[in-house]
C-alpha cells in the first residue's frame, strides 16, 4: 500500500505538527487562566479526549493523500455505448432555407436525440475549420442542453467547414490503449465542405449517423451584427453565396463505409428515433470483456477511524453535559418542572475569552455587547455598554436603551430613547424602531404593574384573613358592646349595599381595562403588519444564470478560434 500523492506527505506532516503545537499552546493558556481564577485543573478525561482528537485529525489529514492498495488485474465488461454529437457551426449553417435556420435546427435535433438516447454517454463537439469539445462524455441532460444552447446564437459568419477532418479527429476519442475503437458519432451538417478534405478511415467499431440539414435549392448566408440586425448577405467574387445540401458527400461515404447511415432533415422532420435504433442495433458488437488494472482505494481505513476518534474525543470532553442530558431524559418530569437555563452561544463565549485576555478593541467590545443582548444576557451587555457609554453612536445608544428596557429598567431606558429623539439628525429608521419599542415596552410595563398590584391585593387579603382568624381565636375580642351591636344592626344593610356597589364598580372598571387592552393589541398588530417588510420574491435558481454565462463563454471561445484561424489563412479560400 502507498499514497497516490506521496510527494505531499512531508509537507502535510509539517503542517500537522504546527497545527497541534498551536492548538496545545492555546489550550494550556486557557486552562492557566481557568486555574488562576476558577481553581480548576485539567482532568485526565480532558487529556485523553485531546489525544483522541489529535489522532483523529491526523488520520483524516492522511486520508487526503489517497491511500491505495497494490495493483490488481480484473476482467470487466466495457460497453461502447458512447456517442459523440458533431455540430457543424460553419457559416453555411446560418442559411435559412430550413426554418428557423440550419444551425438552430441542428441544435433542436441534438437536444431531441440526447433525450431519446437513454443509456448513452454523450459528448458534444462543435467544429468549423477547427473543433472544440464543449461537453465531455456525460449522461447529464441538463448540462448537454445548456451547452447546446450556447451554439444556438453563434454567428460564425466567416468559418469554413473541415467536415472530414472533424470526423477523423472524433474517432480518436474512442481509441483505447490497444488502438481499438468502439462508439457512435452523430454528425449534424449540410455536407458542404469548403476546407481541404481528407480520405476518411473509419474503424469497424465506429458507427456514424449523418443527418443532412438543408435543401437542394439552398439559400443565402445572412450577415447579422451583434445586436441581431441584418446588414446583408455573404458574397464571394462579387456574387451572393448560395449554399445547398451536398447529398453527393453523404452518398459517397455511405457507399464506402458500411457502418454509416444517412438521413435528411427538413423543417418538420426529427429522425432521432431512427438514429437511436441504428446505434442500439450495433451495440452488442461493441461490448467486450477487457483486462483492467486497478489500485483498490483504502481511504476508508483512515477516514472511518478518524471520524470515530474525533467523536469519542468530544464525548469524553463533554461527558458531564452528556450525563446531564441523560438525567433529563431518564427523569423528564423533573426536567419539565425546572425552568430552562439560558445557554450562551459558542461564538459569544469565545468573545468573552478574548475580552478577558484584553484582545478586543472598542468596536469588537461593543459588537460582543450586542451579541450578548441578542442572546438575552442583558446584564452582561449593560456592563459592557456602560463602560464605553461616552463613545457610543446613535445605533449603539439605541441598543443600550433596549437592553435597559429588557432588564426592566424602564426609567433609564425611556430616558435614553428620549435623548436620542432630541437629536435632529437621527436616522428615520431608528425613530421608527424607537416608536415601536416604546409602545411594546409600555404595554409590558403596564402588564408588570398590573401583576404587581394583583399580587399586592392578594397579599393584603391574605394578611387581613390571617388577622381576622387571629382575632377570632383570641378570647373576648369577638364580643361587642351593646352600643356597637346596635350600630352594627343599624348600619349593616348600608355597609352591605356599599360593598356590593364597590364590587360592581370594580368589575366595570376591569371590563373597560380589558377592552382597552384588546384595542391596543389590535392597533399594535396592525402597525406591526404595516411596518413589517413584505416577503421577498422568489429569485430564480442560480443554475439558470450559470447556464447563461456558460453559453456566452462558449460562443466567445468558438468565434475567437475561428477568427484566429482566418488570420492565418489566405483571403482567396472559401470561408463558409
Amino acid at each position: 500500500m502507498n499514497f497516490v500523492y506521496q510527494n505531499y506527505l512531508l509537507g502535510l506532516l509539517a503542517f500537522l505538527i504546527l497545527y497541534f503545537f498551536f492548538l496545545i499552546k492555546q489550550e494550556n493558556k486557557f486552562f492557566t487562566y481557568v486555574e488562576r481564577f476558577w481553581f480548576r485543573k485539567k482532568s485526565w478525561l480532558f487529556q485523553f479526549s485531546r489525544l483522541l482528537f489529535i489522532l483523529g485529525v491526523a488520520l483524516l489529514a492522511l486520508s487526503i493523500l489517497d491511500l491505495r492498495g497494490p495493483e490488481e488485474r480484473i476482467k470487466a465488461t466495457v460497453p461502447s455505448k458512447r456517442t459523440i454529437i458533431l455540430m457543424d457551426t460553419s457559416a453555411s449553417m446560418l442559411a435559412e432555407d430550413v426554418r428557423p435556420s440550419r444551425l438552430e435546427k441542428a441544435v433542436l435535433l441534438a437536444k431531441h436525440f440526447a433525450r431519446k438516447a437513454v443509456g448513452h454517454q454523450i459528448s458534444v463537439i462543435a467544429f468549423s475549420e477547427i473543433q472544440k469539445k464543449i461537453v465531455p462524455f456525460t449522461a447529464d441532460i441538463d448540462l448537454i442542453d445548456a451547452r447546446l444552447e450556447s451554439i444556438r446564437g453563434l454567428k460564425n459568419q466567416y468559418g469554413s467547414s473541415a467536415l472530414s477532418l472533424a470526423i477523423q479527429e472524433a474517432v480518436q476519442y474512442f481509441k483505447d490503449t490497444d488502438n481499438s475503437a468502439n462508439g457512435n458519432i452523430l454528425v449534424l451538417t449540410d455536407g458542404e465542405e469548403t476546407s481541404e478534405g481528407i480520405d476518411l478511415k473509419i474503424p469497424e467499431g465506429i458507427h456514424i449517423a449523418f443527418i443532412g440539414i438543408g435543401t437542394k435549392n439552398g439559400g443565402r448566408i445572412p450577415l447579422d451584427d451583434k445586436n441581431g440586425i441584418r446588414f446583408g448577405y455573404k458574397h464571394y467574387k462579387g456574387k451572393d453565396v448560395i449554399t445547398k445540401l451536398n447529398e453527393e458527400f453523404f452518398d459517397a461515404i455511405v457507399k464506402k463505409h458500411p457502418n454509416t447511415k444517412y438521413w435528411t432533415a427538413d423543417t418538420y422532420s426529427l429522425p432521432s428515433d431512427e438514429v437511436v435504433a441504428f446505434f442500439n442495433s450495433e451495440f452488442e458488437k461493441g461490448v467486450e470483456n477487457q483486462d483492467m488494472v486497478i489500485k483498490p482505494v483504502f481511504m476508508e481505513w483512515l477516514v472511518l477511524p478518524g471520524i470515530i476518534l474525533i467523536c469519542l474525543s468530544y464525548f469524553f470532553k463533554m461527558i458531564r453535559v452528556f450525563a446531564i442530558i441523560a438525567i433529563l431524559v431518564i427523569n423528564p418530569a423533573w426536567s419539565q418542572n425546572k425552568a430552562p437555563e439560558k445557554v450562551m452561544p459558542p461564538h459569544v463565549m469565545k468573545g468573552l475569552d478574548e475580552l478577558r485576555q484584553g484582545n478586543l478593541d472598542l468596536q469588537d467590545k461593543l459588537g460582543l455587547a450586542y451579541e450578548l443582548q441578542k442572546s438575552e444576557f442583558n446584564q452582561e451587555a449593560l456592563t459592557l455598554y456602560e463602560e464605553e457609554k461616552d463613545k457610543l453612536n446613535n445605533e449603539q445608544l439605541f441598543n443600550y436603551g433596549t437592553a435597559l428596557l429588557n432588564n426592566k429598567d424602564y426609567s433609564k431606558g425611556f430616558h435614553e430613547y428620549k435623548q436620542l429623539l432630541e437629536d435632529k439628525n437621527l436616522d428615520e429608521d431608528l425613530r421608527t424602531k424607537i416608536a415601536q419599542n416604546t409602545l411594546l415596552f409600555l404595554q409590558s410595563k403596564q402588564q408588570d404593574d398590573q401583576k404587581k398590584s394583583q399580587e399586592q391585593k392578594k397579599n393584603k387579603n391574605q394578611s387581613q384573613d390571617n388577622s381576622n382568624n387571629q382575632s377570632k381565636d383570641q378570647p373576648g375580642q369577638g364580643e361587642q358592646s351593646p352600643d356597637q351591636q346596635d350600630k352594627k344592626d343599624g348600619s349593616g344593610e348600608d355597609e352591605q349595599n356599599d360593598q356590593n356597589q364597590d364590587q360592581k364598580n370594580d368589575q366595570n372598571d376591569k371590563n373597560k381595562d380589558d377592552k382597552e387592552k384588546d384595542k391596543d393589541k389590535e392597533k399594535d398588530s396592525e402597525s406591526e403588519s404595516q411596518n413589517q417588510p413584505k416577503p421577498p420574491q422568489k429569485i430564480p435558481a442560480k443554475l439558470k444564470q450559470l447556464m447563461s454565462d456558460d453559453r456566452k463563454l462558449q460562443m466567445e471561445m468558438i468565434e475567437r478560434g475561428t477568427k484566429d484561424m482566418n488570420k492565418r489563412k489566405s483571403n482567396s479560400g472559401k470561408d463558409w
